[in-house]
């Protein structure tokens, strides 16, 4: 049997003053060992007025596993998830804010010997699932060669036969299918049924390595590869008689939006471009601001923030110029020593060597990329300032891996142009989803379905800047 290691769960309670507040789904996080996973838990009565509840932990891909043992007295409240008999997750939380919008569940829970931290929140009312889309179109499965690799993917139009303006969807950093699925919520795949009901066409292809998609064994595909792919998508639809070739449009999302730009700088055959969430600041002070936004999540001290940003600054440089890469084994290693301290010592002393030693390994392996090395020396201004035709970005409020304020304050500051538009969507996190604090282990507990507004910025400015006569 698989063993979901470290699961929570929440509740809120009082059932002294109300019973009732418990019921409903709430959503949160669990922190062990460094590691942050998202947890969703709904709770309910049953026929005989006794509560049960079931948790979501979706970065282990678990859903609706039941919780058993629950006991609510007054402020706290128990709960146990019962893997098997000898695998038993206790959690053991307190009601903090009682009978107010911020009223959440802070605690502790204990697996198999370890000891964690979770908290939870009350999730957003009316934030049900969306149903699946039944949208009718053609759909054609197609395969164009880049580079010494075959990527797949899917071009879809409406039914009738006719001429379409075409927008190319560019995934964002890591391996992405032709959906872009992240945790079940396949963002381009909404996006492009969306569009289709207007009357346009689309196409979506997976990365490299991904699905359908080859790659080149041991190479590492750097953003200009990527741009040369969608050159590559660019001539393919160019054959095409149910495409009109003279409106193609680029949608890139996080780095793909980098990738539009790159090809937008040199490609005089773009109608338009939309960034969503696309950064505009440079990839090494991108990299910082994550870094620093993570630490502050987790209340990591001032001082061992500054002394981070400064290790980070010397990896850049080894990077860049010594290549000492034992050097940066030393500099990892001080880190996960230094990060470790702000631990309780029943939770830090889990850690072992071999863990640390293999995280490092995979961070070297990571800064050592071709890929790695090319991004942090992107500018994304560079590429910004050569594109001549309309160009929509659109930013999310909350967004912790492209923040908004630098990056909306980077792209004013530098471009002027009157066919550029900006757009911010409140409320939303990097994947446009109605959210509430941004961070990364949200994603997966949240409704799979855009924000309010998201939709209808896109499809009114394509009508203006795609659709039109010009």
């Amino acid at each position: 049997m698989r063993k979901y290691f470290v699961l929570l769960v929440l509740f809120q309670l009082n059932v002294f003053a109300s019973e009732t507040q418990f019921l409903g789904c709430w959503i949160g996080k669990i922190d062990i060992i460094q590691q942050v996973l998202a947890i969703k838990i709904c709770f309910s009565l049953d026929s005989n007025s006794n509560y049960v509840g079931k948790i979501d932990i979706p970065q282990q891909n678990a859903f609706g596993l039941s919780l058993s043992n629950i006991e609510a007295k007054r402020d706290s409240i128990k709960f146990d998830l019962i893997v098997n008999v000898m695998n038993i997750a206790k959690f053991h939380g307190k009601l903090v804010n009682a009978n107010t919008e911020s009223a959440k569940i802070v605690g502790t829970f204990r697996q198999m010997g370890l000891v964690g931290k979770f908290e939870v929140e009350k999730s957003f009312a009316n934030d049900e699932e969306p149903e699946e889309d039944t949208t009718i179109c053609y759909e054609e499965e197609v395969e164009i060669h880049s580079g010494g690799v075959k990527l797949a993917g899917t071009f879809s139009r409406p039914i009738d036969l006719n001429k379409y303006p075409v927008v190319i969807f560019i995934t964002g950093s890591g391996l992405q299918n032709r959906d872009e699925e992240i945790y079940g919520f396949k963002i381009f795949k909404k996006i492009s049924d969306e569009l289709i009901k207007i009357g346009i066409a689309t196409l979506r292809m997976d990365d490299r390595g991904v699905g359908g998609s080859t790659t080149i064994p041991g190479t590492s595909p750097t953003t200009f590869d990527f741009a040369n792919d969608v050159e590559q998508m660019i001539n393919y639809l160019k054959t095409r008689k149910d495409i009109d070739t003279g409106k193609i449009c680029l949608l890139g999302h996080s780095e793909g939006a980098i990738v539009a730009f790159i090809v937008g700088s040199r490609n005089p055959n773009i109608r338009c471009i939309i960034s969503i969430a696309g950064p505009t600041i440079r990839g090494d002070s991108l990299i910082l601001e994550q870094i620093l936004l993570e630490m502050k999540n987790q209340n990591v001290p001032d001082s061992l923030i500054q002394e981070t940003i400064q290790d980070q600054m010397e990896i850049y440089n080894i990077v860049r110029k010594t290549q000492d890469y034992e050097r940066a084994k030393e500099i990892l290693r001080k880190q996960a020593k230094k990060q470790l301290e702000f631990y309780p010592e029943e939770i830090s002393s889990q850690v072992s060597n071999i863990l640390i030693e293999r995280n490092i390994q995979m961070q070297i392996e990571s800064i050592r990329s071709e890929w790695f090395r090319t991004f942090i020396d992107i500018n994304p201004i560079d590429f910004l300032s050569k594109i001549k035709c309309p160009t929509l970005l659109i930013f999310a409020e909350k967004d912790q891996q492209v923040p908004l304020e630098s990056n909306i304050s980077k792209f004013r500051k530098h471009i002027k142009k009157k066919n550029f538009t900006v757009a911010v969507i409140p409320n939303a996190n990097h994947l446009f989803q109605k959210c509430k604090t941004g961070q990364v282990f949200e994603y997966g507990i949240l409704p799979k379905k855009f924000a309010p507004n998201f939709i209808e910025t896109i499809s009114n400015w394509l009508r203006s800047n795609l659709q039109n006569k010009k």
